[in-house]
C-alpha cells in the first residue's frame, strides 16, 4: 500500500464521527480516533497503552471478554454496551467489533466502531416506566403487577414454594373525593402508597392497580397465618386520620388475601380469589383483612 493511501486511510480515521478504538490481543487500546476522545473523554495519547476495560463499568468486564471471544470465533460481533466516561458518567453505546490482521492474515488486534446510543435508550426507559408506572404514586400500575404475577407464579411452580397476593380497597374512599374533591383524594392516595410500599420489603411487589385499590406480591410467604400478618402490617400502614376542609376523616382498608397454590395456580384465579376475600372483609364492616 502506497504512502498516499496510508495517508487518507489515516485522514478517514481521524474524522469518522463514530468513536473508533483499535486494541492488540491483550485488550491494549493502541490507536483510537477523535470521535473516540469526544465519546469517551480521554485524549489519543492519554488512552492510548491502557487497557479497554478503563471504557467499561466493572459489571461489564466479563462481557468485554465474550465480546473479544465472539470476534475470534465467529469473525464479527454486534450489540449494545455499557460505557463509562472518563467522568465516571454512564452511557450506552452500539458497537461493532472485528479482528485486524496482520500481513500473514494473523489477527493481531481487534477494531471496534461505537455509537453513542445514551439519549435513545434513556428515551426507550423513559416509555417503559410510563408504560408500566401509575403516575400519580409512582408505583407499579396493572399491568406491571400483571407481568410480575406471572413471573411469580412461574418461580413458584418451579420451586415449590408458596407464596401471597393480597388486594387492597380503602373504606369509604368516595366520601374524601366528595368532601375535598380530587385534589385531596390524590394527596391521600400519594401518602398511602408511599406508607405502603414503607411497611414492605424492597423485594415485594406493591401496586395501585385502579382507583382506591392496591395489591401487593409477597414471594417466599409460608401460609395463610404469615399472609395474615402481612395483612395486619398493610391495615396499620393505611389507618390514617385526615383533615379535610376541617371535617375529620378515618381511612382504613379491607385486605383480602390468596394464597398460591391453594387459592389459584394461574393469574386469573389469584386474582378473582384476592378480589373476592377483599369484598368479604368489606362486608365484615372493613378495617379488616380476610
Amino acid at each position: 500500500m502506497d504512502q498516499k493511501t496510508l495517508e487518507q486511510r489515516a485522514r478517514a480515521f481521524q474524522h469518522v464521527f463514530d468513536a473508533v478504538v483499535v486494541t492488540d490481543l491483550d485488550g491494549i487500546i493502541t490507536d483510537w480516533n477523535a470521535g473516540a476522545e469526544d465519546l469517551y473523554g480521554w485524549s489519543r495519547d492519554e488512552a492510548v497503552g491502557q487497557p479497554v476495560s478503563i471504557l467499561h463499568i466493572k459489571d461489564e468486564l466479563d462481557r468485554t471478554a465474550e465480546v473479544l471471544a465472539a470476534v475470534e470465533k465467529d469473525g464479527k460481533w454486534t450489540g449494545e454496551i455499557k460505557m463509562l466516561h472518563r467522568e465516571g458518567t454512564l452511557g450506552w453505546i452500539e458497537s461493532i467489533v472485528v479482528p485486524l490482521l496482520d500481513d500473514d492474515g494473523q489477527p493481531c488486534g481487534a477494531l471496534g466502531i461505537n455509537r453513542d446510543i445514551t439519549r435513545r435508550v434513556q428515551n426507550e426507559e423513559e416509555l417503559v416506566r410510563l408504560a408500566t408506572t401509575d403516575p400519580l404514586t409512582a408505583l407499579p400500575n396493572r399491568g406491571l403487577l400483571l407481568d410480575r404475577l406471572g413471573g411469580t407464579i412461574r418461580r413458584a411452580e418451579r420451586q415449590k414454594h408458596c407464596f401471597v397476593l393480597l388486594f387492597i380497597d380503602l373504606d369509604d374512599f368516595k366520601d374524601i373525593n366528595d368532601q375535598g374533591g380530587h385534589i385531596a383524594g390524590d394527596r391521600v392516595l400519594k401518602e398511602i402508597a408511599r406508607d405502603l410500599a414503607a411497611a414492605l420489603r424492597d423485594s415485594d411487589t406493591v401496586a395501585r392497580i385502579g382507583g382506591d385499590e392496591f395489591a401487593v406480591i409477597i414471594e417466599d410467604c409460608p401460609g395463610i397465618d404469615d399472609a395474615r400478618d402481612v395483612g395486619a402490617k398493610i391495615l396499620k400502614a393505611v389507618k390514617r386520620s385526615v383533615n379535610i376542609d376541617g371535617n375529620p376523616y378515618r381511612i382504613t382498608a379491607s385486605v383480602g388475601v390468596a394464597v398460591y397454590p391453594k387459592d389459584g395456580d394461574d393469574i386469573s384465579t389469584l386474582l378473582a380469589s384476592a378480589d373476592e376475600a377483599m369484598y368479604r372483609a368489606k362486608a365484615l364492616g372493613g378495617n379488616w383483612c380476610e
